[in-house]
């Protein structure tokens, strides 16, 4: 059996619509046994620890998945994109990369009674909806209020505990209340 080892990476920039993978050669009904190293829609997060607050297994689920079959296998992976919006207020910048899920399948082509060559289909369907993630600090002077508020609402709490506990204990010895 000849075995063949291809590693192949590209970028589009533009596309809609679906696309797919078929070796040509001689032997048309062999395997092709993939690797997917990463497969990533729209712009991309640059610094994925400083997007931490935002959920970003989504944006590369297809990352290391590897798929190996028999002769003539076709890989069907059907992908559901959705279109998210990153608002960046520190460096004023929006991004807009493609969350996605995939599901995927497995089968042997045939036409006309003849096995079809092995192929690597994937089916884009981009969703109407968009995601919106903004991304905006607060000025300092909030922290410092709502720090001050903590505080004073500490006091509060503790002053009334205090003033019930006293009230109580004049009430068990018959004195005045005021």
């Amino acid at each position: 059996a000849v075995v063949s080892t291809q590693s192949t990476g590209f970028y589009v920039r533009n596309m809609r619509g679906n696309f797919h993978f078929t070796p040509r050669g001689v032997k048309t009904n062999e395997t092709i046994t993939h690797a997917i190293h990463e497969l990533k829609f729209g712009s991309s997060l640059y610094d994925e620890d400083y997007y931490e607050d935002i959920p970003t297994g989504s944006y590369g689920s297809l990352e290391n998945v590897e798929r190996d079959n028999r002769a003539g296998m076709t890989h069907d992976y059907m992908v559901k994109l959705v279109r998210t919006e990153i608002w960046d207020d520190d460096i004023e910048e929006h991004f807009y990369p493609y969350q996605y899920t995939y599901s995927h399948r497995r089968f042997v082509g045939h036409h006309d009674g003849k096995p079809l060559p092995p192929r690597i289909f994937f089916r884009l369907d981009f969703s109407p909806l968009t995601m919106r993630y903004s991304r905006i600090h607060e000025p300092l002077w909030v922290f410092f209020s709502r720090h001050l508020a903590l505080l004073g609402g500490s006091f509060a709490v503790t002053k009334m505990l205090y003033n019930t506990f006293h009230v109580a204990q004049d009430a068990a010895r018959g004195g005045k209340f005021l």
